[in-house]
């Protein structure tokens, strides 16, 4: 985690490497797309989900005398963190269903300056993409530049289904994730509220402290999506995986040895997969393969500037809501 904390030298780095200041808002459009769409159902289902739980849980738990009355206050907090929890929940996964394409195009922007071209020449230009054009046999595919061919390329290589890889992790994520999020919000701002005032500033101070212990909670999760969600694009296509049931290998030796399928006999060449990138058949195999290539801290790769990002983004949407 130590070279985390050099947040600063990293975004000068990424800048010096990668054609300035604009690589770093890489994807942002996607990503803008992305929140505002999810904060619009976060918000609604979250209200109406909240407002149906109470009115079921008051309509089996009414009191019929004073003792039963104290009984019930008595639970009134527990109740109310199972309702939050149930409620976020829900609005967490109503969200990602409908915004998971937009999450994953930004995933793939930010990741354009990893593979499969020298990080010197992602920002394009008339050279740049003159460059890749002439290397397209070197590397699997280019990365996108707008996200119309975003779209079409991953549609063309995966089709629907690839708008939605690495949503298995997300599902099990966002449950705990939204869940322990208004949760822990409401705790907060009940006892925010019971010591000092100003409900809007209670709110966004609570939401901060919520968005960064919800997300270092199910950080792991989060790791294994977005590795699916960059498999997804850069990963052999359904085109390519057909391919290569007939493909030449290139021994150590640099001998090519012909692999026939079947009575087929046609040699081919495959090309080659992006290198910096580990193919996973899923999520269980995705947890399998870090663990046992890189170790247990790899799941938390990235975690200081994700941290940061949370309690950020999570305190001023509660903030300005409230």
């Amino acid at each position: 985690f130590v070279g985390e904390w050099n947040i600063l030298k990293n975004l000068y780095d990424i800048c010096k490497r990668e054609g300035g200041v604009k690589s770093l808002f890489r994807g942002n459009v996607a990503a803008s797309y992305l929140w505002m769409g999810y904060s619009v159902v976060q918000f609604s289902v979250y209200g109406y989900s909240t407002e149906y739980l109470t009115w079921y849980f008051s309509t089996k738990t009414d009191a019929k005398n004073e003792l039963e009355k104290e009984q019930i206050s008595d639970k009134v907090d527990v109740r109310s963190g199972v309702i939050s929890f149930a409620s976020g929940a829900i609005a967490g996964i109503c969200g990602t269903l409908v915004t998971y394409p937009c999450d994953l195009c930004r995933t793939i922007f930010a990741a354009r300056g990893l593979f499969p071209i020298a990080a010197s020449n992602v920002t394009w230009s008339h050279h740049t993409t003159h460059l890749v054009s002439k290397s397209q046999e070197d590397f699997q595919r280019r990365p996108p530049k707008t996200l119309q061919e975003f779209a079409h390329q991953l549609y063309i290589q995966k089709g629907v289904r690839g708008f939605f890889a690495g949503s298995a992790p997300a599902m099990l994520q966002i449950v705990p994730y939204m869940g322990l999020n208004f949760a822990l919000h409401d705790l907060f701002v009940r006892w925010g509220e019971s010591n000092v005032s100003g409900n809007a500033i209670i709110s966004g101070i609570g939401g901060m402290g919520a968005g960064v212990i919800s997300k270092f909670l199910v950080y792991p999760l989060d790791t294994v999506k977005k590795r699916l969600q960059a498999q997804a694009f850069w990963g052999p296509s359904k085109i390519e995986q057909t391919k290569n049931t007939i493909f030449t290998a290139i021994s150590t030796q640099g001998a090519k040895k012909v692999v026939k399928a079947g009575n087929v006999g046609v040699v081919t060449t495959k090309r080659q997969s992006s290198p910096s990138l580990t193919s996973y058949e899923g999520m269980f195999d995705c947890f399998k393969q870090i663990a046992k290539r890189e170790g247990a801290m790899a799941f938390y790769k990235g975690l200081i500037p994700s941290l940061l990002k949370s309690s950020v983004s999570t305190g001023a949407s509660f903030w300005l809501f409230s």
